[in-house]
């Protein structure tokens, strides 16, 4: 599974191995195509269903839907070029220039405003000495991570060139995740990269091509089609499977989030990742089979779901777009009647290959009715490669930043969530970062979930043919 939200990742790209996307079906005579297409016209659209879930917590949790990432650029950097290449990028990129009305009817609405508008301030620290010039760069990295970006006005993007030296620059960007997610990080670095080599005129400068297609036009084609008989449908459907799942439960403290770095040791690990493999198992769909075994055992059930995050780009044309496509998947996965874990990694692998096929359906709306989700963990495998960011005589790289706000963006309900388990695969190890609700967990509790999953993969791998119960 690859993050589609993660800032930590910044020079992440597009995940290596694709999945096979669906064709666009743009045939005339069908009025909501069963993928995005584009609009018919320019005027304003519906907001999403999570866009319009972050417009309403940010009215009262400002810099709630803010994220943000930096990036060291060594080299000679040509700062009027660079600007250029910002504004470029934000000129090809709807999302980058929309903002959130709301009608005479009381109903939101998403407008692109024709001009980008690049709110980027500056700083001089060549003065200073390289301890306090680190100190300054953490700082301001913490200061964007806490920008107020707001959708209603359009200030969704901010930027921050920090200059530490004449070849030493570094360059900080804050980004509403209403309008920005993880794979648009690898679309906007990529643009950005173009741009700065060729200039306005060029190719990926400002004068570039537009996307196929654009966030408003995914935002239109959702609103048209939950509203159409082949959303309703399948809403339907998916709401009958879960039909059973009691909700999670509410933290009676409400929603405090915390971060805890977290790391899988890689023995167990490694031998149960070459179990799954031989059973046809990806390694998210064997890590997420263990934490499964984990969170039964936790709560006394043979049946129960778990959330991932998955990029909602089902359609190949949405690739290119910058825009927030994040769509949280529910998998329920069975262990009812004690099976081995080889059976259920086959079980596993059916399940998420059935929950994928339903990214389509907003989170939202599936469990957006008042009623808390039947997942209280989320869990995601990053396996995004790093993306070269290209700029001429240039060297890139990524400076850590604060920990994303994950619970926010992918639960309905943050109050209902324990943890969002995000873990990368870099470098022969699997580590990364748990967020978690302090009202309904602890540090400890998440370590155990990671622990657990040791343990069971441990197990598993030296008694393969018992069945889990033992």
């Amino acid at each position: 599974m690859a993050d589609p939200a993660g800032f930590e990742g910044a020079l992440a790209a597009l995940p290596e191995a694709k999945r096979e996307l669906a064709r666009l079906m743009l045939a005339a005579r069908q009025p909501v195509p069963a993928h995005p297409a584009p609009r018919s016209g320019a005027g304003p659209v519906p907001p999403t269903a999570l866009q319009s879930r972050l417009w309403r917590r940010e009215r009262t949790h400002p810099a709630v839907a803010t994220g943000s990432h930096a990036l060291r650029l060594t080299g000679p950097l040509d700062p009027q070029r660079l600007v250029a290449a910002l504004t470029g990028v934000l000129r090809r990129h709807e999302a980058l220039r929309t903002r959130l009305t709301v009608s005479t009817s009381g109903q939101p609405r998403l407008h692109v405003d024709e001009e980008p508008v690049l709110r980027l301030t500056r700083a001089d620290l060549s003065g200073f000495t390289p301890q306090a010039a680190a100190e300054r760069v953490a700082l301001q990295s913490t200061e964007s991570a806490s920008t107020v970006l707001d959708l209603e006005s359009g200030r969704t993007s901010a930027f921050r060139l920090l200059r530490l030296a004449p070849d030493e620059h570094v360059l900080i960007l804050a980004s509403h995740l209403a309008v920005f997610d993880g794979w648009s990080s690898g679309v906007f670095l990529t643009d950005l990269a173009a741009g700065y080599r060729e200039g306005p005129a060029g190719p990926g400068g400002s004068a570039a091509t537009p996307p196929e297609l654009q966030f408003p036009d995914y935002a239109d084609w959702q609103h048209r089609w939950l509203a159409g008989p082949d959303g309703a449908a399948e809403l339907a459907r998916r709401r009958s499977v879960f039909a059973a799942d009691p909700p999670a439960l509410r933290a009676p403290g409400g929603f405090e989030r915390g971060h805890v770095p977290v790391r899988l040791a890689r023995g167990p690990v490694d031998a149960g990742l070459e179990l799954g493999a031989a059973e046809g198992a990806t390694p998210f769909m064997t890590l997420l089979a263990a934490l499964a075994v984990v969170l039964a055992r936790r709560e006394g059930r043979t049946s129960l779901v778990i959330g991932t995050p998955a990029a909602g780009r089902f359609a190949g044309a949405l690739e290119g777009a910058v825009g927030q496509f994040t769509t949280v998947v529910p998998i329920r996965l069975d262990l009812a009647g004690g099976p081995t874990f080889r059976e259920l990694l086959h079980r596993t692998r059916a399940a998420v290959a059935d929950a994928l096929a339903h990214q389509r359906l907003p989170v939202d709306v599936l469990f957006g009715q008042g009623t808390p989700p039947p997942y209280n963990v989320l869990f995601a495998l990053h396996n995004y490669p790093a993306v070269p960011l290209d700029l001429p005589g240039i060297e890139v790289g990524q400076l850590p930043g604060p920990p994303a706000r994950h619970l926010e963006l992918y639960s309905p309900d943050p109050a209902a969530a324990l943890a969002c388990i995000g873990l990368v695969e870099r470098d022969g190890e699997i580590g990364g970062t748990a967020e978690y609700n302090r009202h309904a967990a602890t540090p400890e509790d998440v370590r155990g979930l990671l622990t657990g999953i040791e343990d069971v993969l441990d197990r598993a791998t030296a008694a393969p043919a018992s069945p889990l119960t033992t």
